[in-house]
């Protein structure tokens, strides 16, 4: 889109016929509809001088103080369009409700805008639902909701009358976000718990599942044991979830049993046996399950063990349980690779061994580029 801006000459030398743009999202950053201020400019003659100033469509990023870093991150990417972070005001009132302001409101119209959600606890989402259903009442040309961590999806079925599905019920609240003035809201969610989970939403908004495997992937290449790298799976659900990306890796699935009042971890498939073995799963919690399958694989000849999720939820600090003890690779994890979906445990494990964060940032920004 380009934005002519003529100047013009007069004979008049106290007219002021200078032309202001203001650009509120950062530097070099143009909005489609600028704030132009006039001076008392006579009717103009023949311009003189002319200039054309191109301007490139732009997503407005906002963001939440625990996703600031990512959105950062995310604005810097080379993967997708020119990304300005916009603002808002976590302000609250005395008597603690919510009563945020988002900056340069009149600057969004037309404007392709997203939002960077997260749900990571229940005391937070009241006041980023505020936002979120503000947005795209401003006239927006698209909005989209950047909603790496569903929270509920493990909550996602029922096996005895009593139970309250909540993975429904979060879906039904993200599905009355109010439709923009492009239409319906896409909703950008990774590793989603279970596929099926997209119907849940209204045609109200579109969800669009992404995964970070690719990430893992990508990782896996780099290992100088690559070629001995055998992909896990803590039980037969991760499989039939992940498998199929990870097409000439051979693979380990482990099952639990139940023993008494004790659920065991045992290899139902594959072998470990001097094998680099990298389980992965969508989640940890409190790492139980994992750790169990670390010493099943160890036990059975495995020459390494990592692990990687892409949600590293971790209540009560339970990743300290994952340090290796001794130095001894065997006895622990070689490597564990997260995500930053969950910004407020990232900051409590960097340059914590064993773990290392694969960021989502360009695969979020080339995502909000298929949404422009």
């Amino acid at each position: 889109m380009r934005l002519r801006i003529e100047s013009v000459s007069t004979n008049d030398s106290s007219t002021d016929d200078s032309i202001r743009v203001v650009t509120p999202f950062g530097m070099n950053r143009k909005p489609l509809r600028p704030e132009i201020r006039y001076g008392s400019l006579p009717p103009p003659r023949r311009p003189d001088i002319r200039k054309e100033i191109d301007i490139s469509e732009e997503v407005v990023l906002f963001y939440t103080e625990d996703t600031r870093s990512l959105a950062q991150a995310i604005s810097v990417s080379e993967e997708g369009p020119s990304i300005a972070l916009g603002t808002v005001r976590w302000k609250t009132f005395e008597d603690g409700f919510p009563n945020p302001f988002v900056e340069d409101a009149l600057f969004l119209r037309n404007r392709h805008v997203a939002f960077l959600a997260s749900f990571h606890s229940p005391q937070v989402i009241f006041e980023q639902l505020s936002v979120i259903y503000a947005l795209p009442r401003m006239f927006v040309a698209s909005f989209t909701l950047v909603l790496p961590f569903f929270p509920t999806g493990t909550a996602e079925r029922i096996e005895d009358e009593g139970e309250v599905a909540t993975a429904w019920s979060m879906a039904r609240v993200l599905s009355s976000i109010p439709v923009s003035r492009g239409g319906p809201t896409s909703l950008l969610i990774y590793d989603i718990h279970a596929l099926q989970e997209r119907f849940y939403f209204a045609d109200t908004v579109l969800p669009y599942f992404q995964s970070a495997i690719p990430l893992l992937i990508a990782k896996l290449s780099q290992l100088p044991d690559r070629e001995t790298v055998t992909i896990a799976y803590p039980d037969e659900g991760a499989w039939k979830r992940f498998h199929k990306q990870f097409t000439g890796y051979d693979e380990v699935v482990c099952t639990k049993v139940r023993d008494a009042d004790k659920r065991l971890v045992q290899i139902k498939e594959g072998d470990a046996r001097g094998r680099h073995v990298v389980i992965v799963d969508d989640l940890v919690q409190s790492g139980g399950t994992l750790i169990e399958c670390q010493k099943v694989l160890s036990a059975a000849g495995a020459l390494h063990v990592s692990a990687f999720v892409t949600h590293a939820v971790f209540p009560n600090r339970s990743f300290e349980r994952f340090s290796p003890e001794n130095g001894d690779s065997n006895s622990g994890f070689a490597h564990f690779w997260v995500t930053d979906s969950c910004p407020q445990t990232v900051s409590e494990i960097l340059d914590r061994p064993p773990f290392e964060v694969l960021s989502l940032a360009d695969s979020i920004a080339d995502c909000l580029r298929l949404f422009e």
